[in-house]
């Protein structure tokens, strides 16, 4: 199987090819575990050299004790890929979630009001809309905050009524349960207490997203059915599920006792294999390309834990989330320009527009092409 790409959000490769998949660079965990290849090739040959002048003073390891220890690491380093694994799929599924949450919903306004033509029915879905991505690009800053350092509350695109409510939150005495972390230095303490309060954000602006979807039955001349409404609020609910459970995700990572445990034994285990293969009657030839082989699957499944354990940063197996946001919003811009009209949606375009954006063109000729798209 192919995957293109222009159809994945992350490093993309011909499954079929084995050469490809053997010899592609990007993506790869060659660069990474090439140094700890050659240098316990290097230690190979030390000992190799050592034994041959110094042999009957030279200590060995029995290779009896070395193939225990390579069972329980074995044993350690399938557990550990399988967790980070298990955490990368789950980051995608809530990432996953938040999309799909924030395209249901507008759709389902659009639809359900689809036959209010008047200014105030246009106003209050544009409102609505505005929001819903809002939200889904404070989820995104939140995500990337550890990477870029970008709080959510600065997000582009925020205008004074949710700015003037995110100061007003920001500005109560709410201290995170970090400031009761005594045995941490007070600087540490106020950078965690910056994050959590950055991770509360979409929660707000998700408040606010409820009370412009209650505000329906004001603004609308003829208001939805509350079955309806609450239709939209379980959106809302959706997309919140999915970005706890991104919060979960972030301020829970790997039992340290189980990454400090498994990777001594690792790294134990790889490097003595030279002292357990010096015994061996094979040619030092042999013995570095056993040595070479067994450090790269061992060493190197280790480093793809490693970056799976969190997918979300600059790395390249890392999540393209800001892509997946950024289609999502196109698919917003469809559905408004589909029932109010190109106008409409191109001024939420211009009202959601980030100049920072890697993934966003000028809001000018994203309006052209959305006008000769609908």
């Amino acid at each position: 199987m192919v995957y293109a790409a222009n159809t994945v959000y992350t490093v993309s490769y011909d499954s079929e090819s084995h050469f490809q998949v053997l010899t592609q660079l990007w993506g790869s965990k060659w660069p990474q575990v090439l140094p700890f290849c050659l240098g316990n090739v290097a230690l190979m040959l030390v000992v190799t050299f050592m034994d041959a002048h110094y042999g009957e003073t030279y200590i060995e390891m029995t290779p009896q004790g070395h193939t225990f220890i390579a069972v329980v690491v074995s044993f350690l380093l399938i557990s550990r890929v399988n967790t980070a694994l298990g955490r990368y799929n789950q980051a995608r599924t809530h990432l996953a979630n938040m999309c799909r949450e924030t395209r249901q919903l507008v759709q389902y306004a659009f639809v359900y009001t689809a036959d209010r033509e008047d200014d105030k029915a246009k106003e209050w879905r544009a409102e609505l809309s505005y929001r819903a991505l809002i939200l889904l690009r404070a989820a995104m800053f939140v995500i990337d905050y550890p990477t870029t350092g970008r709080l959510a509350s600065d997000i582009p695109g925020l205008e004074e009524t949710e700015i003037m409510y995110l100061k007003q939150a920001r500005n109560r005495n709410t201290k995170g349960r970090s400031s009761r972390k005594i045995n941490l230095s007070p600087r540490v303490i106020e950078m965690l207490d910056e994050a959590e309060k950055n991770m509360r954000v979409p929660i707000q602006i998700s408040y606010l997203l409820k009370k412009t979807i209650h505000s329906q039955g004001k603004k609308l001349q003829k208001p939805m059915e509350y079955v309806l409404e609450n239709k939209l609020m379980a959106s809302v609910d959706g997309f919140l599920s999915g970005y706890y459970g991104m919060r979960q995700f972030m301020t829970t990572p790997v039992p340290f006792p189980l990454v400090q445990m498994s990777r001594t034994f690792l790294f134990a285990y790889v490097f003595t294999i030279p002292f357990a293969m010096v015994g061996d009657r094979s040619s030092v030839l042999a013995h570095c390309f056993v040595v070479f082989l067994l450090t790269f699957g061992f060493v190197g499944l280790e480093l793809v834990a490693i970056e799976m354990d969190n997918p979300f940063g600059e790395d390249d197996n890392d999540f393209n989330n800001g892509a997946l946001a950024e289609v999502a919003c196109e698919d917003t811009y469809m559905t408004v320009a589909d029932v109010d009209g190109a106008e409409w949606a191109n001024k939420l375009r211009r009202r959601m527009y980030d100049p920072k954006s890697k993934t966003q063109s000028p809001p000018d000729e994203q309006s052209r092409l959305l006008v000769e798209d609908v």
